[in-house]
């Protein structure tokens, strides 16, 4: 019985394929059940098994694997990208395989989509800029994607006139804003320390380490709940800006697919629902994430002139010559 459980839903999936895991959430088996019959199954030349990093074992039945390409997407631990899962779903409803894997960071998910790890990446453009340089344009970057998001938080007891230290991550939105708001305060005095991820940046605002963070959401929104200051919304002295865009390391049969997707995906008008499968993909709760999702614009497509203009406000207006061969606007 469990056997032909398997093979049906496997069936299914057709050339998606499934993880165990998928497998033991569908059936409501075991771990060690469906391990047991998949390698029998398996033995018997009846299913086909990779594995994937970070994710375990992929399974298809035989035959069906080789008719399903596998999209490796990477997205930014951030409460911005709740259309993460009508994208999977378009994807794959056009008969692609899907794995998503979450960063802590624009460079460690930038570095991995240089490297042929992944194959689409949601980062901050900053990141996407800078490596597509290094790489000599070895990716291409769509211009859809998210705006605002991010704030300017002080730690709970110090004044702005006080901070001698910010945090930040490096080469990203963050950094740009951070820049951005600094020289538009007049705060030339202050150093950036740059931290990996947003739970070191979280660990360095409460003991002190920096008096200021530039940081995104959900993290801003739980830092000013612990009682630290939002002195800023990025949105606030931005205007509208291409915060985390689209990058792509594909065949150029499947660029177009993969782009009309994602801007199908940020013409939704509500996230709302997706708000608790979020909060488990990126470990917010569900009600922060929510309240979040207010902070975030969505763009199908930003306008060049959106381009130019952040990259002039964030003092990068020399990139712009070159920015606009990586870009498409769709």
């Amino acid at each position: 019985m469990s056997e032909e459980v398997i093979i049906k839903f496997l069936k299914e999936r057709g050339g998606r394929g499934a993880l165990q895991s998928e497998l033991v959430e569908a059936t409501g088996y075991s771990k060690s059940t469906i391990s047991y019959f998949l390698k029998k199954l398996e033995g018997e030349g009846v299913v086909y098994r990779r594995r994937e990093k970070g994710s375990g074992f992929r399974v298809w039945l035989k035959g069906s694997e080789s008719s399903s390409k596998l999209i490796r997407v990477g997205m930014v631990r951030a409460a911005e990208y709740p259309f993460i899962f009508d994208f999977k779903s378009r994807l794959e409803g056009r008969g692609l395989g899907v794995h998503l894997r979450v960063y802590e960071d624009g460079v460690s998910l930038m570095s991995d989509l240089v490297r042929d790890r992944i194959d689409v990446g949601l980062s901050p453009l900053v990141t996407q800029l800078v490596f597509y340089a290094a790489s000599r344009g070895k990716f291409k970057i769509v211009a859809s994607g998210v705006s605002g998001g991010g704030s300017m938080i002080l730690r709970r007891g110090v004044a702005l006139g006080d901070v001698r230290r910010a945090g930040s991550t490096l080469a990203s939105t963050m950094d740009a804003c951070l820049a951005a708001y600094l020289r538009e305060r007049g705060l030339s005095d202050v150093e950036v320390v740059y931290f990996d991820g947003p739970q070191r940046m979280v660990e360095a605002l409460e003991r002190g380490e920096v008096e200021m963070l530039s940081i995104w959401e959900p993290y801003s929104s739980m830092l000013e709940a612990e009682g630290h200051k939002r002195v800023a919304r990025f949105s606030e002295f931005m205007g509208v800006f291409p915060c985390c865009v689209l990058a792509m390391n594909l065949e150029e049969e499947l660029e177009e697919l993969v782009a009309e997707s994602l801007a199908e995906s940020l013409s939704k008008k509500d996230y709302v629902d997706y708000a608790p499968k979020l909060g488990s993909l990126i470990n917010a709760e569900p009600g922060v994430v929510r309240r979040c999702l207010a902070e975030y614009e969505f763009h199908p497509k930003f306008e060049a002139r959106d381009v130019k203009d952040y990259l002039r406000v964030v003092g990068l207006e020399a990139t712009a010559r070159w920015a606009t061969r990586a870009l498409s606007y769709n």
